[in-house]
């Protein structure tokens, strides 16, 4: 297998995440050659930890957080540069069945991309989608791997010719839809995407969820902060404006765009009291989308 697989795993102040992320990388019945964890210049201790209790992996301290579109290109880059033959990415919140990487592996042949499945914590299956047939239901596929289009940046293990031939990820995306994008980089590349049904992540979303009632209906509601709306929606809107196909797709594909955040804007409306700040960053994503303006222009506000 050549040089292996190289590890890269992007952190920014969830400590407590990225130990239990290491412990069960640490569990894994076969480990990649070399683990890299890129630190988002993390102000919490997270460096001086992994150092304590990880000193076996290797560790990038960033000067400044360039977030996780800026982590994982950074740590893709110094995988290539390295020579591993494959790069397998995730986030500190994803944390590895012991056998994953071995399943992985064992259909690395059969794609470029070879990608695991995501459990949360009730146990809901997904992550897998295709651009032409939607979500694919895991419960019903009754064959053991099945093609992929759309893949997170949870667990993908990327040979070393996808990168040769698309490049790496677009750090100016900050966050959001950097692996969509990619994805569909790697689609259009001819490149193959599959997804392996008994290789497994468990992706913790945390508090992300709540149940809102408003009007005799409940809502299940993410939590995460408005300014999070600005690079969903720029991103999406920046990823429809590079993608080399015909006017009339492009057209398409903005149309999809704009319903579905005008779907989530309106039930914003009835179930979110701060919904006049997700309206603002939402409105300004999409001005700085169809302007072309990419990098880190909203900064995180932490309440």
């Amino acid at each position: 297998m050549g040089n292996g697989v190289c590890a890269v795993i992007v952190t920014y102040n969830r400590k407590d995440k990225l130990v239990k992320c290491l412990q069960r990388l640490r569990a894994s019945t076969v480990a990649p050659q070399r683990v890299l964890i890129v630190d988002n210049a993390s102000t919490d201790g997270t460096p001086e930890l992994v150092r304590r209790l990880f000193p076996e992996f290797g560790l990038l301290v960033l000067e400044h957080n360039v977030g996780g579109s800026g982590g994982f290109e950074v740590g893709m880059r110094r995988a290539y540069a390295s020579g591993y033959d494959y790069v397998w990415l995730f986030d500190d919140d994803a944390y590895v069945a012991p056998d994953c990487l071995q399943r992985l592996l064992d259909h690395a042949h059969e794609g470029d991309v070879i990608v695991p499945i995501q459990i949360d914590q009730t146990g809901r299956k997904y992550g897998i989608y295709n651009w032409n047939n939607g979500l694919v239901e895991v419960d019903k596929a009754s064959q053991p791997v099945i093609p992929v289009d759309i893949f997170a940046f949870v667990g993908p293990l990327i040979h070393r010719r996808v990168i040769a031939r698309v490049g790496f990820p677009r750090s100016d995306f900050f966050i959001s839809a950097d692996d969509t994008e990619y994805a569909l980089r790697i689609k259009n590349a001819g490149l193959k995407g599959i997804c392996v049904l008994d290789a497994v992540f468990y992706h913790d979303y945390g508090g992300r969820t709540v149940q809102v009632k408003r009007l005799g209906r409940v809502s299940i509601r993410s939590t995460q902060p408005a300014w999070k709306n600005y690079y969903n929606i720029r991103n999406e809107i920046l990823m429809a404006r590079a993608l080399r196909v015909p006017v009339i797709q492009k057209l398409g594909v903005c149309l999809y765009i704009f319903k579905k955040f005008g779907r989530s804007s309106l039930a914003e409306v009835v179930y979110e009291e701060n919904f006049l700040d997700k309206w603002k960053y939402t409105a300004l994503g999409v001005k700085d989308g169809l302007l072309g303006r990419s990098g880190k222009r909203v900064l995180p506000v932490v309440k």
